[in-house]
């Protein structure tokens, strides 16, 4: 690894250990502001709910888990240039396919789960590069395109829970659970082994970006679109294989929501891990191997924001401070990405 490269990586680490402090520091100040409570007790709270115990730390790793998985494929998109915004709609599509195919596919539970995660890659990746394809072709926006594809599928998951697969019981649209046999199974509840495939595919994106020809010119791609394609790069053809790698990491977490958290399909079962991630690959820097760390860090601030609702602190509120957070965070990554691209 040359000097430059080190410096890269130190570079980053201190940005997130930056983005840590500063959005602690946001999150105790507003903290201090809306609830009456001292300092001690909003420390306590926050820490307590978030790392402060085993099941609390398991907690948080369940909740980084697809927040991990969509950064890494929404970073597969941006380090080649690739504004994927539509990551919440195709870990829906994810959501849609696995509940799909565990519900209504007569077939061994084993081949159910594989058929599943399988088919979400592929519908995602298929409903990323619609927008792959209307920009390679067509010059169209994909942040448009990719927003508005989110709308839609959104849509079709509510109809399909409102209506063909609701269950008909409880106080809120869902399918009913699927079998047991397809369900993916705990470390320690209600941490899932969906985590382990996570960082597996941290290994998998590092390479392929950092390792493999293919990564090179989505790279390239990505740091100068027009000279890539002088240097003989097909920029077309990689951004819609940009797309279709990033939409199916991002339905891929949706069908680890189904098999190994919710077990069905409900409304607001995406979590805007989605959107989370967005700011997630934003903090890492668009590099693998910090990934995980970034998607922890915002996993950390909402379980610790969450725990907060025990002074006083409204949950929508809370939520709302966590955007807030990151929008104070990344504001200055975001001022200088276009400079670097």
């Amino acid at each position: 690894m040359g000097e430059r490269s080190i410096e890269a990586l130190m570079r980053s680490g201190l940005y997130v250990i930056g983005t840590l402090v500063s959005a602690l520091l946001v999150t105790f100040l507003v903290s201090s502001l809306l609830v009456e409570a001292d300092l001690v007790q909003i420390l306590s709270f926050f820490f307590g709910s978030s790392v402060g115990s085993v099941d609390s730390l398991l907690r948080t790793l369940a909740r980084a888990t697809p927040i991990l998985i969509s950064t890494l494929g929404l970073l597969v998109a941006f380090r080649s240039g690739v504004w994927n915004i539509g990551g919440e709609g195709q870990i829906v599509v994810g959501v849609i396919v696995t509940t799909g195919v565990c519900l209504f596919l007569e077939v061994p539970p084993v081949l159910a789960i594989l058929l599943s995660l399988v088919g979400s890659f592929l519908a995602g990746g298929a409903y990323g590069a619609v927008a792959g394809f209307l920009k390679a072709r067509l010059d169209v926006n994909e942040v448009v395109v990719t927003m508005m594809q989110t709308f839609i599928v959104l849509a079709l998951l509510q109809y399909l829970i409102d209506g063909p697969w609701n269950w008909g019981l409880g106080l809120y649209p869902r399918t009913r659970t699927i079998p047991p046999g397809t369900r993916l199974p705990f470390i320690r509840y209600p941490l899932n082994v969906t985590f382990i495939v996570a960082l597996l595919t941290v290994a998998a994106v590092h390479i392929l970006l950092s390792k493999t020809v293919l990564g090179y010119e989505l790279r390239a791609m990505g740091s100068n679109r027009t000279a890539a394609f002088f240097h003989g790069i097909d920029v077309a053809r990689l951004t819609v294989l940009s797309m279709v790698i990033s939409g199916g990491l991002c339905g891929l977490a949706g069908s680890g929501l189904v098999l190994g958290y919710f077990f069905r399909a409900q409304a607001g079962i995406s979590g805007n891990y989605g959107f989370y991630a967005i700011a997630s690959a934003f903090i890492a820097g668009n590099n693998a191997l910090f990934a995980p760390l970034s998607s922890f860090l915002i996993a950390f601030v909402y379980e610790g924001t969450l725990g907060l609702t025990a002074l006083g602190l409204p949950r929508r509120l809370g939520e709302a401070m966590v955007g807030i957070i990151f929008i104070v965070v990344i504001l200055p990554r975001a001022l200088g990405w276009s400079k670097e691209r």
